[in-house]
């Protein structure tokens, strides 16, 4: 996996659920979404989240413990 493809994988960790969830996300995601990451887990925002492949998902960040992009 190169590195680009590593930081355009957003990894999610929820409360009650041992299993983190992985979402390819799109570069452009990835550079908006990135620098401000802490500041969403921390407030609990809702966000649309665009994938690599053009799918659209909204993640409510207040039931996500740690999140991070690989």
């Amino acid at each position: 996996m190169t590195s680009e493809a590593r930081k355009t994988t957003l990894v999610l960790h929820l409360a009650g659920n041992p299993n983190p969830i992985s979402l390819r996300v799109s570069p452009e995601t990835a550079d908006d979404l990135g620098p401000r990451l802490i500041q969403v887990v921390r407030n609990g925002h809702t966000q649309s989240i665009a994938t690599a492949d053009g799918e659209e998902f909204v993640v409510n960040f207040s039931h996500v413990v740690a999140a991070h992009f690989d």
